[in-house]
């Protein structure tokens, strides 16, 4: 029985990838050609209801060979997301790490976070204008709301920038 078993998984390997396994890397290319993705985010699109409804076994070999950068996908993440809101450093990192967010590694949403080019004080100064344009805030407030934890998340010094700019 396990000789069975054994011949049948060898066979299976060398038939190569099934028509799912070919359409799975076909859709994973043209989600990655439309936006970014991490590899655990791609996967989830690939096998959704709402998205490409292969097997979560089809959607990783999918994956698995798009040949795909990984730490570029966190890149173009982080520079979409930048277009969409404000953020800070330490916000974009959590964003992208996030599971309802881009679901990359720690290592890619660091590393992607940091190759935005992005200008951290521009970033503050337009995160106080959105805070600013939805509830009043003392100057001292908006520098607290900016710095907090649950807040912006940006340092003493672009909260600071950021605050007293918009405030001008």
């Amino acid at each position: 029985m396990i000789a069975a078993l054994t011949l049948i998984s060898a066979s299976s390997a060398e038939a190569g990838p099934t028509n799912g396994d070919k359409e799975a890397l076909a859709s994973a290319k043209e989600y990655l050609n439309s936006q970014a993705f991490s590899m655990k985010g791609l996967i989830a699109q690939l096998d959704s209801p709402d998205g490409g409804q292969f097997t979560v076994a089809q959607a990783t070999y999918g994956v698995d060979h798009a040949g795909v950068n990984w730490y570029k996908e966190a890149i173009l993440s982080a520079k979409q997301y930048l277009q969409s809101q404000a953020f800070s450093l330490k916000g974009l990192i959590a964003q992208l790490d996030s599971p309802d967010g881009g679901q990359f590694t720690v290592a890619q949403a660091t590393y992607g976070t940091d190759h935005t080019g992005a200008n951290w004080n521009k970033e503050a100064l337009l995160s106080a204008k959105e805070y600013l344009s939805t509830q009043a805030f003392s100057l001292s407030g908006l520098i607290a709301q900016l710095d907090s934890p649950y807040g912006g998340q940006f340092t003493v010094a672009q909260a600071t920038y950021g605050a007293t700019t918009a405030y001008k």
